[in-house]
């Protein structure tokens, strides 16, 4: 009697560790997709973990489940086709869906019974989604109209997502609006001025909400380190705008990773061609291939090459770093037109006819070893012509 008392009470405790389970589940119908596999994933800040998989039943049901979850987690839930259904969910949550991959529109065919948040997060990445594919759409080598096109594409994007985290300041969805990446970049980057309001607003309001999730808590410590550099680097501008240079002024510029490059330490004993370009300008792109060129050629017998982009995007400055083959220093502030490093060289924002506000692109001054201007805009044959006049043939 005495161990079928012992025996009974194991099963109660089994019973009720399995009552008080921790995982999250996934449950719901997708029209269209019967006998189709369907996998969970666990979306990482590093990684993408499959936790799951179901095969989706005739009639559209599935259920999917994954493992203990300590507190709000992201997950993907994807078909064969592609086609993924995003969701965050608390601790022990289940999550109903109902989906058609028949649909025109899959994100429109999406919705959720009981779950807000990821209904919103859902919002955010067809947003995304849509991005990349007008994108991807482009050519690989885009002429002057389509990359107006696409800044215009990006532009709206990041004013839809800046409406969305101050409507939400709260929800998980805007801090996964933050980190969603187009063409393998972040479109957002805390250390930009612009966007970083947006870290700053997500960062603090959830600090209220979530005040011991470890994500939360790194974010708003980002959020501090990106607000000492952007003051450490106003004081190195303040320093550049009051200092008295006789020859070449000083730049102090970040790279694509952050990185600070002195204009003066590229300069130390080396030719430099301090070139000033963007992205969505033709004959800067132009420019750039003649530069690779020249590089190649001339960078093992003392040719360095500073390139100031006066972008806003960070996407479209990576993209085009990389469709032209720029391996030399290539730094930018974002701040497009409104950079203070072209002034420093007397290239001053114009009113076009539109009545934008421009700058005349590209512009290149070349310095020798002390850093003294031996060259001005010199481009095509005329470039080519004064390399050989200072290395030879």
């Amino acid at each position: 009697m005495k161990n079928l008392y012992n025996w009974a009470l194991t099963i109660i405790a089994i019973l009720a560790l399995a009552s008080c389970s921790n995982n999250v589940k996934l449950t719901g119908e997708i029209n269209g997709a019967a006998d189709q596999t369907i996998q969970l994933q666990l979306v990482g800040a590093e990684s993408i973990q499959i936790v799951d998989s179901v095969k989706i039943s005739g009639d559209g049901s599935f259920d999917l489940e994954a493992p203990v979850s300590t507190g709000y987690s992201f997950y993907r839930a994807v078909l064969p086709t592609g086609k993924a259904i995003v969701f965050v969910a608390d601790s022990a949550e289940t999550v109903k869906v109902k989906a058609d991959a028949s649909a025109s529109n899959w994100f429109e065919s999406v919705s959720f019974d009981n779950s807000e948040e990821s209904a919103k997060t859902m919002q955010v990445v067809a947003k995304a989604v849509a991005l990349q594919d007008k994108l991807q759409a482009c050519t690989r080598v885009a002429d002057e109209a389509q990359l107006t096109e696409i800044q215009k594409e990006i532009d709206s994007y990041k004013s839809f997502v800046k409406k969305f985290i101050f409507d939400n300041p709260r929800s998980w969805a805007s801090y996964y609006a933050l980190y969603q990446n187009v063409m393998g970049m972040p479109v957002f980057d805390i250390r930009d001025l612009q966007d970083h309001k947006l870290f700053s607003t997500v960062a603090t309001s959830m600090q209220i909400a979530y005040p011991e999730d470890a994500r939360i808590k790194q974010l708003c410590d980002n959020v501090l380190q990106a607000r000492a550099m952007q003051k450490h680097q106003q004081k190195l501008q303040d320093m550049i705008n009051n200092a008295e240079v006789a020859n070449s002024p000083e730049l102090v510029l970040p790279d694509k990773d952050g990185k600070m490059h002195r204009l003066s330490e590229v300069n130390k004993g080396k030719i430099v061609i301090l070139q000033f370009w963007a992205s969505t300008e033709k004959a800067s792109r132009d420019n750039n291939r003649q530069l690779a060129q020249l590089y190649s050629k001339y960078k093992s017998r003392g040719l360095e090459i500073y390139s100031v982009s006066l972008d806003t995007s960070k996407l479209l400055w990576e993209e085009a770093m990389k469709n032209d083959k720029v391996t030399w220093t290539s730094v930018c502030d974002l701040q497009g037109v409104s950079s203070s490093a072209p002034a420093l060289y007397n290239i001053r924002p114009v009113q076009a006819a539109d009545g934008s506000v421009v700058v005349q692109i590209p512009q290149l001054f070349i310095l020798d070893k002390d850093g003294s201007l031996i060259g001005k805009n010199l481009f095509g044959k005329r470039l080519d012509d004064r390399m050989v006049e200072i290395f030879g043939k």
